[in-house]
């Protein structure tokens, strides 16, 4: 039986997979076909050829497995859409959907974002290969809590497997885990040996990794050896001129490179923004304040050179644990209300009654932990730094950019706090107005992927977006899906609120 180009391209057998995909098919095995065929482009390196035969074969059909290659073909911000996409069309075994997931975590490690290991968690639950426990293990780097030694002990079996690709991942990973251990000698070693075995575009990885632990001589070889071939775009790219302005110092190379890599690249561009800041260069807009609270301790020293005051984090993402989930709540809830709450409305938005007994006690452990807090109104004298306030004072001065690059996601989204729940959806409210009546297209796909389930703001954004925008397929796919399900449940279409879901688009079509 003749194998799948799948397999062939898992085992690293470009050559005979492309041999296969040379056939032309009918309907959506033609549009498989072509994702296929744009994937051994990508792997030689040609992200155009890509993107381009990905687009063609969602356009020809939208399924998970389309979406999935166009997610992998576009810059992470689109991509992650369509891979979120296919994740909710996908209807198959355990393999594809960790392959999925895996997808979706290489994307949102791109973008700097936490979820990221979430997402490779479960690809390697789903489905235990070399390539989801690596990829596991890489993130656990960047934003897990797993002890380095342990990463060492899981990636270095994988060094001497047989597949290429393999390989050079477990070495990525070992080679990245020395580096955060403070031992670049080992990591020095460890990618000597790996140099002569890399092939073009995996290069690329290893590019910022050889800036920070090889000599100067074997640095400027490597860079010599990768500009010949790499895609002047993207990641690849970044990862050069970032490579090459550490090992130089050259400012313009690291500007160039923070530009490239702020959203193909993340976690690196913070690389380059560090440097440029011992250089005396200010970036506009920087990453740092963002990215650096999501970040384990040993990543933030290597990207970032120090230490930077931690921005306290309320939108999207899990409860402070010094602080517990009602500490949490309590410091959201005045960081929102400026001017203060009585001990009673503070009493009643915590735990649906005035509960004075519980309030000061709640209320010393914060004092205790260095908050100021007021009363007679219950208010904050000493606001520490972060996204909620932030977000907030965007919001008010009219800068939409800002307020979406802080708003990762619900305030709280675990608290179930009577006064967290109307303040959440009071935040969503005021930011979907905003952003509706302002009809930027940027800032449309923006809140889009903010908001995932809305169906008016996906109109909107399919409305403004030309016709060869690549985001087109996506924001096609979502609404009529979203059409659909809302069609099931009301019998009219694009009326009502999905299952499970909060506030969704109201707007007929």
């Amino acid at each position: 039986m003749e194998p799948h180009p799948l397999r062939l391209l898992e085992e690293g057998r470009d050559r005979e997979a492309e041999a296969l995909l040379q056939t032309p098919q009918e309907g959506l095995l033609e549009a498989e076909r072509l994702a296929l065929l744009g994937f051994l482009e990508g792997r030689k390196g040609d992200l155009r050829a890509y993107r381009t035969l990905a687009l063609e074969a969602a356009r020809r059909a939208q399924t998970p497995f389309t979406l999935y290659h166009l997610g992998l073909a576009l810059p992470p911000k689109a991509g992650a859409l369509a891979l979120e996409e296919a994740l909710r069309r996908f209807r198959g075994d355990a393999k594809g959907e960790a392959r999925l997931h895996l997808a979706l975590a290489v994307a949102l490690e791109r973008l700097g974002r936490p979820e990221a290991l979430a997402h490779a968690a479960l690809a390697r639950l789903k489905d235990p290969s070399p390539w989801t426990i690596l990829h596991h293990l890489r993130l656990e780097l960047f934003f897990g809590t797993k002890p380095l030694p342990e990463v060492l002990e899981e990636a270095e079996p994988f060094l001497p497997h047989p597949f290429p690709g393999v390989r050079m991942l477990a070495g990525h990973t070992l080679a990245l885990t020395h580096l955060f251990r403070g031992s670049p000698r080992r990591a020095k070693n460890l990618l000597r040996g790996l140099l002569p075995l890399l092939e073009p575009l995996s290069l690329a990885n290893f590019l910022v990794l050889g800036a920070l632990a090889l000599d100067p001589p074997e640095v400027r070889l490597l860079l010599e050896g990768a500009k010949a071939f790499l895609p002047r775009e993207g990641w690849p790219w970044g990862f050069y001129l970032l490579a090459r302005g550490l090992g130089e110092g050259d400012e313009a190379c690291l500007l160039a490179a923070h530009g490239l890599l702020r959203e193909d690249g993340a976690p690196y561009a913070l690389l380059a923004e560090a440097r440029l800041k011992a250089l005396g260069v200010e970036v506009e807009t920087p990453l740092a304040p963002g990215l650096a609270p999501g970040l384990r301790p040993e990543a933030r020293a290597l990207l970032l050179g120090e230490a930077e005051t931690p921005l306290l984090r309320f939108l999207g993402r899990g409860p402070l644990p010094s602080l517990g989930p009602r500490g949490t709540e309590a410091l959201a809830l005045l960081l929102a209300r400026e001017a203060g709450l009585s001990g009673e409305a503070l009493g009643e938005a915590l735990y649906g009654e005035p509960n004075p007994g519980a309030l000061k006690a709640l209320l010393h452990r914060l004092r205790e932990k260095g908050f100021r807090i007021s009363c007679a109104p219950y208010r904050l004298e000493n606001p520490p730094p972060s996204d909620l306030r932030a977000f907030l004072r965007a919001l008010s001065r009219g800068d939409l950019e800002e307020a979406l690059a802080l708003y990762q996601g619900p305030l709280l989204p675990w608290s179930q706090a009577p006064g967290v729940e109307e303040l959440r959806l009071e935040l969503e409210e005021a930011l979907r107005q905003a952003v509706l009546a302002q009809g930027d297209t940027e800032n449309l796909f923006l809140l889009a992927e903010r908001l995932k389930e809305d169906l008016e703001v996906w109109e909107a954004l399919l409305e403004r977006l030309p016709s060869q925008d690549p985001r087109r397929p996506i924001a096609r796919a979502r609404v009529e899906r979203l059409r659909r399900e809302y069609g099931v449940r009301t019998g009219r279409e694009a009326v009502g609120t999905p299952a499970g879901q909060g506030r969704g688009g109201t707007r007929a079509s």
